[in-house]
């Protein structure tokens, strides 16, 4: 959908839910069907609606990945690359 639209289409929502089966917080193990669709790189901030920048992320983790100091990154291979505010580094596949 790329920046013509903040919420997916179903097609797209469905896919993410299906490829991240759970949270993509290490050690979440929410089903991705209770999970938060979140654009890695903000909408906000020309971060596209597609399968490339979106994850399912728990409410909880949801909040935690707007907290000030949390960064995320997606590689390209779809590894999710989180680092905490103290510059801890974690990998999500």
């Amino acid at each position: 959908m790329g920046r013509t639209r903040y919420r997916p289409p179903a097609v797209t929502a469905d896919h993410v839910t299906i490829r991240d089966r759970e949270c993509r917080f290490p050690t979440c193990h929410r089903p991705a069907h209770d999970t938060d669709l979140d654009h890695v790189i903000p909408y906000q901030r020309n971060g596209d609606t597609n399968t490339g920048n979106l994850i399912g992320l728990c409410r909880r983790h949801h909040r935690t990945k707007h907290t000030p100091g949390w960064r995320f990154h997606l590689a390209d291979t779809g590894q999710l690359h989180i680092t905490t505010p103290t510059g801890h580094t974690y990998r999500s596949h």
